[in-house]
C-alpha cells in the first residue's frame, strides 16, 4: 500500500561563494541527497518557507546576517539541523559554532565524501528526520510524517497537520478507493482524535481538502471525494 524506494533527505546549502555551494550541489547529489541552494539568510529563509528541510550545511562567515547569528536564529526556532563550515579551523570557532547550537562543524576545505558521512550521522540521532522509515506512510508521490504531522506533496512542498486534520487523513489511508459513511470516518478518528463529532466532520474536511490542495501538484484533482448520499472517498491520483 506504500511507495517501496527511500525517501531522499533534503539539504539545503548555504554559502555565498557560488562555487562552494555548486560543490555541495554535485557531491551530496552524487551521494543521495536532494540539494537545495542559497546564498544567504535571505534565500535560506525563502527555501524553509516553501520546502521541508532535514538539515542545513551552513557557512560561518557571509556578508550581512552571518552564518552564526543564523546558526542562533534557527536554533532559537527549532529549525532544521545544522553542520557548519568556517575557513577558520581553529578551537575557538568550533567551539562557538557548537555553543550556538550547530550539530557539528567541519574547516574548510573539506572532504565532501567525509560531509556526506557526518550528515547521515546527524540524521540519524534526528527525531522526526527521514531516517524514521517507519514511522513515515507514503501514498502515490505523498508522504506523511507519522511523528510530526508533515505532510509532504509529489511537488515537494509540505505543511503540518492538525491533530484532527491528521486522524481524519490516517482514517482515509487506512480504506483508500472505499466510501466511508460520515459516522464510519467519525468512530475510526475518535481512536486518535478525542473530540470527533460527526457536526464538525464536514468542516474539518474541507479545511483538509483546502490544504491538500495547495500543496499539491499543479492540476490535480481533490483526492477527497464525495459519495453522495454515502460520505466520502480517498482516492489519491494513482
Amino acid at each position: 500500500m506504500s511507495d517501496s524506494a527511500p525517501e531522499k533527505p533534503n539539504i539545503l546549502a548555504v554559502d555565498d561563494d557560488e562555487s562552494i555551494r555548486e560543490l555541495l550541489k554535485a557531491t551530496l547529489t552524487r551521494q543521495g541527497f536532494r540539494v537545495f541552494l542559497a546564498d544567504g539568510g535571505k534565500a535560506m529563509d525563502a527555501v524553509l518557507a516553501d520546502t521541508r528541510i532535514d538539515l542545513i550545511v551552513l557557512d560561518s562567515m557571509m556578508p550581512g546576517e552571518d552564518g552564526l547569528a543564523i546558526c542562533e536564529r534557527l536554533s532559537q526556532n527549532n529549525g532544521p539541523p545544522i553542520i557548519m563550515l568556517s575557513a577558520r579551523g581553529d578551537d575557538v570557532a568550533r567551539i562557538k559554532g557548537l555553543n550556538l547550537g550547530a550539530e557539528d562543524y567541519m574547516a574548510k576545505p573539506f572532504n565532501s565524501d567525509e560531509l556526506g558521512l557526518r550528515i547521515r550521522k546527524v540524521l540519524r540521532r534526528t527525531p522526526g528526520s527521514v531516517r524514521d522509515e517507519a514511522d513515515i506512510t507514503r501514498f502515490f508521490g505523498w508522504s506523511l510524517d507519522n511523528r510530526t504531522r508533515r505532510l509532504t506533496s509529489p511537488a515537494d512542498k509540505m505543511l503540518i497537520l492538525s491533530a484532527a486534520e491528521f486522524a481524519v487523513l490516517h482514517v482515509f489511508l487506512a480504506q483508500r478507493d472505499r466510501p466511508l459513511r460520515r459516522d464510519q470516518v467519525v468512530e475510526r478518528m475518535s481512536e486518535m482524535h478525542d473530540d470527533s463529532t460527526d457536526r464538525s466532520l464536514d468542516t474539518l474536511i474541507s479545511r483538509l481538502r483546502r490544504k491538500l490542495k495547495h500543496i499539491a501538484p499543479e492540476g490535480e484533482d481533490d483526492v477527497i471525494q464525495t459519495v453522495y448520499g454515502v460520505g466520502y472517498m480517498f482516492r489519491p491520483v494513482r
